[in-house]
C-alpha cells in the first residue's frame, strides 16, 4: 500500500549556536538543506503513517538538534525524520490551531463550494494546498462563482455530490446568488456533459405513465428538491432545467447518462420544482392533453422565504390510488429461503424474507429510533453489518448486464435504478433486511437518503419477475468469476459466500466506503479480483473504495 503524498510548500531554517562555541559559517545549513530537499525528505514522508483523507497544515515549528560535524547528508537524514516524526504527531494527536482533515475528495470539493458561496476564506490556504484552488483561476475574493465553476470543471466525476453537499451546508440561495442563471447552466453541462437548455429548446419527448411515476419517485427522494421548497426560490426555466439534471444526477445518474431517459424526465423534473418553489406548473398547452397528470411532487406551494420543509412524500405507484399512501415495499423474490449447511439461509422456523418480524443484521431499533424498517443515521465510523461482501458483487455488474439491461426493461420503466438495485439486493440474499447498510449502498445510498426508497410501493407481479431474472443472471455471473465448481449448481450460495462477512460502511453522497478487517480477508475473492476497488462507478454517482483495517 502506497503512502500518503505529503506537501511541503515552503521549507526554512534558523540556526541559532551555543555563544560558548564559535559560531558555524552562515551557510552551514545550505548543504544539508539541498540533501533534504533532493531525495532525503521524500524517502522520510514516504514512510508516514497517517489516518485517510487529506491533511492540510498550514504551518510546523520544530526545534532539532544537529551536529554540524557530521556530513551533510547524514544531517539531511536526521532533519527529514524529524520532520516527518513531526507532521505525524500532530496529525495524530490534533493539536495544531490550523490542522484541517478531509476524509475524501468529495469532502474537500464540497467544503470549497460552500466556503466560497458564504464568503467564509479562512481554509483558502487549505483549497490552494491541496490543489482545488490553483494559480491562474478567477479571484475567489472578487468573483466566487467563476473560482468555483473553475474548481468543479478539474473534478466533474464530483461537480453533483460535492454542489448538493454544499447547497446542504451553506444554504441553496448562496450558490444562486455565486452563480446565477448562467452559472447553474455551465455546471449542469458539466454535470451532464452536454447543455441542457439546448436541450430543452429541441423539446423533450413526451413522457409516458412511467416516467411520470418515475420522476414522483425522484422528486419525492431528492435532497435538492427539499432545498428548493425549503427556500421557496422562484427560478426561469434554464435554472430550473440545471436544477432538473442536478436532482437526476443525485437521485438516478444512471438515467443521465442516458439521452432518452434524461430528455424524458428532466421536463418533469423541472416542472416539479417549479411547483415546489411556490410557482404554479407551466405545462406546454399543446401537450396538456397528451401528458396526463403532471408529477405530484406531494407539497403545496409555499411561499417564498417562508424556511419550513414539509417532509418529502413518498413516491405514488403507477397502479396505487391518487392520495394514497403507498403499501410498503416488499423485495421480489429470485428463490425461496433456505437453510443449508454453509448457515447461508435462515434455520429452519426462522422468519421468512419479507416477514415484519424477520431480524436481518441491522441493530434492532430503539424507542428514539427511526421507524421500523428503516435504517438509523449513519455513525462517523461507518454503519455495521453482516453482509459488507454484497459490495465485490458490483466486480460482476458489467457481465449481468447492468445498468443497461435495468434501463432498458419496460417492465422496470416506472422504478429508478436505485430500487432496482435494491431490490435486487435483497433477491440474490433473501435474509438481508430492508434498511441494511450493505443493500443500501449496493443502490448508491446511505441511511440518511434511503426514506423515500424503502417507503415505496411495493414490486407489481412483472416488476417482481425482472428483478428476479436480473438477480438470478448476477449470481450466475458471480459464480462463474469465482469458478468454484462447488457452486455449479447453487449460483446464490456464492452470493452468500462472497456476500456474508461482517465489516462496516460508510455511504455518504458521492462516495462508499466498506471497511473489512484484514483477518477477514479471502483468498477465493481476491483470486477473482472480486475485491479490487471499483472507484468511480458512474452510474451509482459515487467513488467505492473497500479498505482493510
Amino acid at each position: 500500500m502506497s503512502g500518503p503524498t505529503v506537501v511541503i510548500d515552503r521549507l526554512s531554517a534558523t540556526l541559532r549556536h551555543d555563544p560558548a562555541e564559535e559560531p558555524p559559517a552562515a551557510d552551514r545549513l545550505r548543504g544539508p538543506l539541498r540533501h533534504a530537499v533532493d531525495g532525503a525528505l521524500e524517502s522520510a514522508l514516504r514512510g508516514l503513517v497517517l489516518p485517510p483523507g487529506h491533511w492540510c497544515l498550514a504551518r510546523l515549528d520544530l526545534t532539532l538538534g544537529l551536529d554540524l560535524a557530521r556530513p551533510d547528508p547524514a544531517l539531511a537524514r536526521d532533519w527529514s525524520e524529524a520532520v516527518a516524526a513531526a507532521i505525524e504527531r500532530t496529525v495524530c494527536e490534533g493539536r495544531a490551531a490550523a490542522l484541517v482533515h478531509y476524509r475524501h475528495d468529495v469532502e474537500l470539493l464540497a467544503d470549497a463550494v460552500a466556503g466560497l458561496a458564504a464568503g467564509r476564506r479562512e481554509r483558502l490556504w487549505a483549497w490552494r494546498q491541496t490543489g482545488i484552488l490553483r494559480p491562474g483561476d478567477p479571484a475567489p475574493d472578487a468573483a466566487p462563482g467563476p473560482a468555483l465553476l473553475a474548481a468543479l470543471e478539474r473534478h466533474p466525476q464530483h461537480a453533483a455530490a460535492a454542489v448538493l453537499r454544499a447547497a446542504e451546508d451553506c444554504g441553496l440561495a448562496a450558490l444562486d446568488r455565486a452563480w446565477g442563471r448562467d452559472g447553474w447552466q455551465r455546471l449542469a453541462a458539466l454535470v451532464a456533459g452536454r447543455d441542457p437548455a439546448s436541450e430543452e429548446a429541441a423539446g423533450p419527448p413526451l413522457p409516458d405513465s412511467g416516467t411520470r411515476a418515475r420522476a414522483r419517485a425522484l422528486l419525492a427522494g431528492s435532497r435538492l428538491a427539499a432545498l428548493v421548497r425549503a427556500t421557496g426560490l422562484r427560478r426561469a426555466g434554464p435554472t430550473l432545467a440545471a436544477w432538473a439534471v442536478l436532482v437526476l444526477a443525485e437521485t438516478d445518474p444512471a438515467s443521465l447518462q442516458r439521452s432518452s431517459a434524461r430528455l424524458g424526465l428532466c421536463g418533469l423534473l423541472a416542472d416539479g420544482l417549479r411547483t415546489l418553489g411556490g410557482a404554479p406548473a407551466l405545462p406546454d398547452p399543446e401537450q396538456v392533453s397528451q401528458l396526463g397528470e403532471l408529477p405530484d411532487t406531494g407539497a403545496a406551494a409555499e411561499p417564498a422565504g417562508s424556511g419550513e420543509q414539509s417532509p418529502a412524500q413518498p413516491a405514488e405507484h403507477p397502479d396505487a390510488p391518487p392520495g394514497r399512501d403507498a403499501p410498503p415495499q416488499e423485495p421480489p423474490a429470485a428463490i425461496p429461503p433456505r437453510a443449508d449447511a454453509a448457515g447461508t439461509g435462515p434455520a429452519p422456523g426462522a422468519p421468512a424474507a419479507g416477514d415484519p418480524d424477520a431480524q436481518g443484521p441491522v441493530r434492532a431499533p430503539r424507542q428514539d429510533g427511526p421507524p421500523a424498517g428503516e435504517p438509523a443515521a449513519d455513525p462517523a465510523g461507518g454503519a455495521a453489518t453482516g453482509w459488507a461482501g454484497l459490495l465485490f458483487l458490483l466486480a460482476t455488474a458489467a457481465q449481468t448486464g447492468l445498468p443497461d439491461r435495468a434501463l432498458d426493461e419496460p417492465a422496470l420503466a416506472a422504478r429508478p435504478l436505485p430500487w432496482v438495485l435494491h431490490a435486487a439486493a435483497r433477491a440474490l440474499v433473501p435474509a438481508l433486511a430492508p434498511g441494511d447498510p450493505a443493500a443500501l449502498a449496493l443502490a448508491g445510498l446511505g441511511p440518511d437518503r434511503a426514506a423515500g426508497l424503502l417507503r415505496a410501493a411495493r414490486a407489481t407481479p412483472p416488476e417482481q419477475a425482472a428483478v428476479s431474472a436480473l438477480a438470478a443472471d448476477w449470481a450466475r455471473a458471480t459464480a462463474a468469476r469465482l469458478g468454484d465448481e462447488r457452486h455449479a449448481d447453487d449460483p446464490f450460495g456464492a452470493v452468500a459466500a462472497v456476500a456474508r462477512r461482517p465489516g462496516r460502511i460508510t455511504a455518504e453522497t458521492g462516495w462508499i466506503e466498506v471497511h473489512l478487517a484484514v483477518a477477514d480477508t479471502d483468498l477465493a475473492v481476491r483470486r477473482a479480483g472480486l475485491d479490487l476497488d471499483p472507484g468511480w462507478v458512474g452510474w451509482l454517482g459515487a467513488v467505492v473504495r473497500y479498505r482493510y483495517v
